[in-house]
């Protein structure tokens, strides 16, 4: 699917996966169990987005993106962080606008088919 039809949450989430190869220890596509939730807060300059991944060990993972298109030259940031059992959702310095949802169409175009809700 071009980009232009894609989701903007999906694009980021496609984006920050190929970024965090960048990281130590990175992740890959394939590790992925489930993405358990996800929040975004799009805009046209700066936009945000976070996700909960679930790994095949069982592992929990917080992988957040940020593009700022506020300067020529767009810049990206990406961070990775190990969620403990006992945390539903990572703190975030500034969750002003943050509401959390189960990502559905990601999980869709990874294959991977998500729990029933009850």
């Amino acid at each position: 699917m071009p980009d232009a039809a894609r989701a903007p949450n999906l694009t980021a989430f496609l984006r920050a996966i190929a970024l965090s190869a960048e990281l130590e220890p990175g992740i890959d596509v394939d590790e992925i169990a489930l993405v358990e939730a996800a929040w975004q807060i799009p805009d046209t300059v700066v936009s945000s987005h976070g996700w909960i991944l679930v790994l095949r060990d069982g592992s929990r993972l917080y992988l957040e993106y940020t593009l700022d298109d506020s300067r020529p030259g767009a810049r990206e940031e990406v961070a990775l962080a190990r969620l403990d059992a006992e945390t539903v959702y990572p703190y975030l310095e500034d969750d002003a606008g943050v509401f959390w949802y189960r990502p559905d169409h990601i999980n869709a175009h990874l294959g991977i088919t998500p729990p029933p809700l009850h």
